[in-house]
């Protein structure tokens, strides 16, 4: 009876101990599998993770693409933010190795090569005319990058979604692994199934990314298409630029050409003298736009460059009649008398005609250390001319220089600290300076200095300005009036 007992307390025993095996066992295997499906979520975390960074960097590259080719509003915004779009590219890279960080810095060189070709060859004028014709095959290969843009960006949201699903699967199995902890009994049926449910889900996730593996390869495809295409309509846009630059460049020089010749024309000529009344009449009235005070240099009749040869005399219009003018003799040589025939020349009034005029810098008509531009405004006006470009004491400028301006008058460069003037102004006046001259030259217009002005319009020099060191009595300075000039 008692080795029955022990028989049966043995086989108890041993029941209890392959339980615990049994138990032990089911465990292993669950927590086994837990730790592969946390593997495959790291590692599908970070292949999303880089799909993320290569979606991004083909998108900043598509953008970027859009303005360079595009134009328009569009473009002027994006390419302001081109070098922000460059530095994101530069920084997707990090955080990875190997051939994800390549193809991430390859993306990033792509970019900053396709900009700096931008700037170099496609950011110059557009010739006149309007747009270039090339713009709109630019704008269907921008509507084509959109499009696939945009297809890859459903595919890269799908990849979203199944990760998403892939998470809600997760956070089930482990659910289910804490249910079987709890009911030992089941635990071996729903492991099991747990298991087989993990391996289906896992073929699934490797399908969806081996789809979109190849959505990327197709997606790489077909931008390498595209880029080749895009080479080549830049290199014949290049060679219609290169062309439009030079026929520009002969053009420019026509102009330049034609507008030499103008201003070797003579205004009118003396009719009559009157030495003894310091008188002269000329050949131009109020029927050719004529009016008092107007000032006029005089050159020889011989004199075919009015430039080289100076002026020998000056007059002002006095009396103005339909078809003539009286004018008195304000300047003259008396070795170089005046003599009917002689040309008679201003840079500021053509017959009929007030000649448009730019100026920039600083004017300094007296020497004493003031800005006289607006002296210089009222002079030529007063000669028949017109300012139509210039820049105030902080550098902002009014008007603009085109083909129609005769001249570009460049003042001296302001001093900072000179007469109060403060650093900021003096930099913002040097740079409207640079860009007018750069505007003048651009649209082949004559710049000369204001002593050229002053001889071309016959009008002397104002008198130096005195001014007396405060240790005598702290005089303030005299200004000289307009009539030190001449003028009226």
């Amino acid at each position: 009876m008692a080795a029955r007992e022990n028989q049966g307390l043995l086989i108890a025993v041993i029941i209890l101990v392959l339980l615990t095996l049994v138990l032990a066992l089911a465990a292993f295997l669950g927590m086994s599998n837990a730790s592969e499906n946390a593997d495959s979520k790291k590692q599908f975390e970070a292949d999303l993770n880089y799909n993320k960074k290569l979606a991004a960097a083909y998108n900043e590259q598509a953008e970027l693409l859009k303005a360079l080719v595009a134009g328009g509003e569009f473009s002027s915004a994006v390419i302001s933010d081109a070098p922000g779009i460059l530095n994101s590219l530069s920084g997707l890279s990090s955080g990875f190795e190997g051939n994800q960080q390549d193809t991430l810095r390859k993306i990033h060189e792509q970019s900053k090569a396709i900009h700096e070709a931008y700037e170099k060859d496609v950011a110059g004028a557009a010739p006149e005319g309007g747009e270039a014709s090339y713009r709109q095959l630019y704008r269907d290969l921008t509507s084509l990058v959109a499009k696939k843009n945009s297809e890859y960006n459903i595919q890269v949201k799908n990849s979203q979604r199944t990760n998403l699903d892939a998470e809600t699967k997760i956070a089930a199995m482990e659910k289910t692994l804490a249910a079987m902890q709890d009911s030992n009994t089941k635990l071996q049926d729903e492991l099991a199934t747990e298991k087989k449910r993990g391996l289906e889900k896992e073929a699934e996730l490797k399908d969806e990314l081996a789809k979109a593996v190849t959505g990327n390869e197709t997606v790489n495809k077909e931008f390498a298409a595209f880029r080749q295409v895009a080479d080549e309509n830049m290199q014949t846009a290049r060679n219609t630029q290169n062309q439009l630059d030079k026929e520009n460049a002969s053009l420019k020089a026509r102009i330049n050409e034609l507008t030499r010749e103008d201003f070797d024309r003579a205004d009118g000529k003396i009719v009559n003298v009157s030495a003894g009344l310091r008188t002269v009449y000329i050949d131009l009235g109020s029927a050719d736009g004529l009016t008092n005070n107007q000032t006029f240099a005089i050159y020889d009749k011989e004199i075919t460059n009015f430039e080289k040869g100076r002026h020998k005399a000056m007059v002002e219009v006095t009396k103005v009649f339909p078809y003539r003018a009286e004018a008195r003799i304000t300047n003259e040589d008396p070795t170089a008398p005046i003599l009917s025939g002689d040309h008679i020349l201003t840079a500021t009034w053509d017959p009929g005609y007030s000649v448009p005029i730019a100026l920039c810098g600083v004017f300094d008509l007296d020497g004493d250390i003031y800005d006289d531009t607006e002296k210089l405004i009222s002079m030529i006006k007063r000669n028949g001319g017109k300012v139509v470009a210039y820049h105030d004491q902080d550098g902002v400028v009014t008007g603009k220089i085109d083909s129609s301006i005769r001249y570009l008058v460049v003042g001296d460069a302001p001093v900072s600290g000179e007469n109060g003037r403060r650093p900021e102004a003096a930099r913002s006046i040097v740079i409207a300076m640079q860009q007018m001259q750069e505007d003048a030259k651009a649209n082949t217009v004559d710049s000369i200095d204001l002593q050229k002005l002053m001889n071309r319009m016959g009008v002397r020099a104002r008198p130096k300005t005195v001014q007396f060191e405060k240790r005598f009595g702290g005089f303030r300075e005299r200004r000289p009036s307009d009539k030190a000039t001449g003028e009226r």
